[in-house]
């Protein structure tokens, strides 16, 4: 038995020209401006005007989904921006609030600048201890220095410890001398010796003048 095989039809694109020519012509006839506007304005308009009603309502879910989509998009954006307004308020509350306590340390610090200038002058009134034998008047009158500190005193000589020694020696130059010495006599000789070195020359002694345990 002879079988023979049998030759696949070629594809009818014969039949899909007319539409295609169709489709074409419908397109252009409303692309083209005079045809459009004889279509839309001209004896066509009532039916142009069916099919458009139709067409909305048709095409009203598709919009309604469209403004729900742009509805929660917007909402999202507001989420953001509220969010990034929150943070702003914050930050602005942290600020001020580090604002605050800036404030109130700068009072608490002039408030001890001026209780060290009132002690300072009660010691610079008082008499000098007189000299013994073996320097016991230097060791006696660093002793007496730090005998007669104050709890406000030992937290000034902590301060000026945890300072850098270039800051330490600025505000160590503000203040009396007798009051200077006073505190390094609370601190310990690396950290005096630190600040000592970033001061002048001629204050630094006055300095080891009123404290002579100070010195090298």
């Amino acid at each position: 038995m002879i079988v023979t095989r049998q030759r696949r039809k070629p594809f009818p694109i014969g039949r899909l020209l007319l539409p295609l020519v169709a489709i074409l012509a419908i397109v252009g006839a409303f692309v083209w401006p005079p045809s459009r506007a004889a279509i839309t304005a001209g004896p066509l308009s009532p039916i142009w005007q069916s099919l458009g009603s139709r067409f909305a309502v048709v095409a009203a879910p598709f919009h309604f989904a469209a403004q729900n989509q742009l509805i929660a998009r917007r909402n999202h954006e507001i989420v953001i921006l509220q969010a990034q307004l929150a943070d702003a308020r914050r930050t602005l509350a942290s600020a001020q609030k580090g604002s605050a306590a800036l404030k109130s340390r700068v009072q608490q610090l002039d408030a001890q600048v001026a209780q060290a200038r009132s002690k300072a002058s009660a010691t610079a009134a008082q008499p000098l201890a007189s000299p013994g034998p073996f320097g016991s008047t230097a060791s006696s009158a660093s002793s007496n220095l730090a005998a007669s500190a104050t709890p406000n005193d030992r937290l000034v000589a902590a301060d000026w410890a945890a300072m850098d020694p270039s800051n330490a020696a600025k505000v160590v130059q503000r203040l009396p001398v007798p009051y200077d010495a006073k505190i390094f006599a609370l601190m310990s000789a690396s950290d005096v010796g630190a600040i000592l070195d970033k001061l002048p020359a001629a204050f630094a002694a006055r300095i080891t003048q009123e404290n002579p345990t100070l010195k090298p």
